[in-house]
């Protein structure tokens, strides 16, 4: 992470947003420890945004600090409001005593609340931008998160395996905060072992939700069905909560992993590497959501094996399959129970991709 809190206290209004909690948190630490302000200061308060309203956040800001150099405002939540609620505020007003640090910590919620909160957060970005205030984003990096894990393992004298270490960041979903976690845990697993190994990892760590699907999927392309139908009831949890698990995590992320992998198969045929840089010509195929030119490193080298053993015909089935698996969840078409419809759905995929077995 590369954050230069005196580059930043030259603002007053600053955003601190991104999926990196652990990375956000230490920014924030690094602009109160610059700005010399102490957790109990005088000339500090923290406000939460479902709470109080914008106009009180640059109300308190602007008043003359007491102690410190600056009055300092900081407000977490921030994506429990809009930034319309701004109107009606004059933040380019604050004098220079001012700082009003604006957080927009995780909120939790399913796949379309989540993608809600993204807009959100971008319009608040835009917002801050406008009033012209810092906006500083901390996303996953996956080359940094893998240094960062080294770093702090060798504080205790163990290493971790490349295997590990890529596997530990794939489970995670490419989250420092979460691999952090489970960096923790593994530590005290392995005991006095020298060093984390890819089997540790595969049995330790708790992975993304995320990451089940994606290998349920991956499972039935490459013809390990036992491991598929493992990793659907991992999923649903119980067969009660299979029809929630099935619309709110399943059936939304099998979808975007289709989508990847049409994207893929492009890159495939174009003998295109790395998506990231691919020639105008394929890159105006890729949607602006979802585009695998955006997905992380980790994710990419294995999205592109599974597509170089597909055709677009058989993708195109998949995501036949999928609406068909949802309308009769729906009762638009017959079905049995839950389980039996997305058990059904991963089979037909299967003889789909694999029509000899």
């Amino acid at each position: 992470m590369s954050f230069q809190p005196e580059k930043a206290l030259k603002h007053r209004l600053i955003m601190l947003e991104g999926d990196e909690e652990v990375w956000r948190h230490s920014a924030l630490q690094q602009l109160l420890s610059a700005a010399q302000i102490e957790k109990d200061d005088f000339d500090l308060q923290v406000l939460s945004a479902d709470e109080s309203d914008p106009v009180d956040w640059f109300a308190a800001a602007g008043t003359s600090p007491f102690l410190a150099e600056r009055r300092t405002v900081i407000v977490r939540h921030l994506l429990r409001c809009g930034p319309e609620n701004l109107a009606g505020t004059e933040p380019l007003k604050l004098p220079q005593t001012a700082l009003v640090v604006l957080v927009a910590d995780d909120e939790s919620g399913d796949e379309s609340k989540q993608g809600k909160l993204r807009t959100l957060r971008k319009n608040w970005a835009k917002a801050v931008t406008s009033a012209e205030g810092a906006v500083f984003t901390f996303e996953p990096d996956t080359k940094a998160i893998r240094e960062e894990m080294k770093r702090q393992l060798a504080q205790s004298g163990k290493t971790i395996s490349d295997q590990a270490s890529a596997t530990l960041v794939e489970m995670t979903g490419g989250s420092y905060s979460r691999a952090l976690d489970e960096l923790q845990k593994l530590e005290l697993f392995i005991g006095e072992q020298a060093q984390i190994r890819d089997s540790d990892v595969r049995e330790v760590v708790m992975p993304s939700r995320e990451w089940n699907v994606y290998k349920m999927v991956d499972s039935v392309f490459f013809g390990q069905m036992p491991e598929a139908l493992t990793q659907l009831r991992v999923l649903m949890g119980s067969q009660t909560k299979a029809e929630d698990a099935a619309f709110s995590r399943i059936l939304p992320t099998i979808s975007r992993h289709l989508r990847l992998l049409w994207q893929a198969r492009v890159c495939v045929e174009a003998k295109c590497s790395n998506p990231g840089f691919a020639p105008e010509s394929v890159a105006r195929s890729f949607p602006e959501k979802n585009s695998i030119a955006k997905e992380q490193a980790y994710r990419l080298g294995n999205l592109l094996n599974t597509a170089s053993r597909l055709h677009f015909s058989q993708i195109e089935s998949c995501f036949a399959i999928v609406a068909d698996t949802d309308a009769r969840l729906k009762g638009s078409l017959s079905a049995f129970s839950p389980l039996d419809t997305l058990e059904r759905m991963l089979l037909e995929m299967s003889a789909v991709v694999s029509p000899q077995r």
